[in-house]
């Protein structure tokens, strides 16, 4: 796997912060999906730097993160130590096939930048409609997708993702037992190296029946 999907070392720390910069708007535009309230139970699969946490979800009950890279659950972990030491936080190393968390244990689940590396894609969602609560919802952002009108050929080989329209989405969504199933798109301009506009990034949201 790629510096972009498990970024790793000293050099995996630098990227990670350059995208946290670069994601402003990523961020920013999920969590105006997401609506997130003093009483929800959040976790974010992929957290990286954990700068989403820092900024959008520090006023919340209670937060769990995952990522696959322990070179950013340690610098998450400096970005959020307040949290932390408040024992609103916590941050774990793993995958997302195998979630360390009991059944509906939390209210929303976010993802911003990792759907295109998850392997298994069909299982991975399986394990998060196990831990959302009933009435939950997962919200999911991707800056490549296959609604935006780019030719992606040379970042499907150089990072290593795969990439989904709608109607893919959809489907996985419904047999996996979403309901409430809606796409939501943003522009931008990204600076993780070098200045790429997004013309049409994508944010699905849906929710596990009552």
């Amino acid at each position: 796997m790629t510096q972009f999907g498990k970024p790793t070392g000293k050099l995996g720390k630098i990227l990670a912060k350059g995208f946290a910069f670069g994601h402003k708007d990523f961020y920013k535009n999920t969590a105006s999906v997401a609506e997130l309230t003093e009483s929800d139970e959040l976790l974010e699969i992929g957290f990286g730097s954990g700068m989403f946490i820092n900024k959008y979800a520090k006023h919340i009950k209670h937060i769990a993160g995952l990522d696959i890279s322990p070179d950013m659950v340690e610098l998450a972990k400096e970005i959020n130590s307040k949290l932390l030491d408040e024992k609103k936080l916590e941050l774990i190393e793993g995958n997302i096939l195998s979630l360390p968390w009991s059944d509906d244990s939390f209210s929303v689940i976010i993802s911003i930048e990792s759907f295109f590396f998850w392997e298994n894609i069909e299982n991975a969602l399986l394990e998060i409609y196990r831990v959302l609560k009933p009435g939950g919802r997962i919200v999911i952002e991707m800056a490549f997708n296959l609604e935006d009108g780019q030719d992606h050929t040379k970042d499907i080989k150089k990072i290593g993702f795969q990439l989904y329209d709608e109607k893919n989405i959809r489907n996985l969504l419904k047999e996996s037992g979403f309901i409430d199933i809606s796409f939501n798109y943003y522009k931008a301009f990204w600076i993780p190296i070098k200045g790429y506009i997004v013309t049409k990034g994508m944010i699905f949201k849906a929710c596990k029946p009552n």
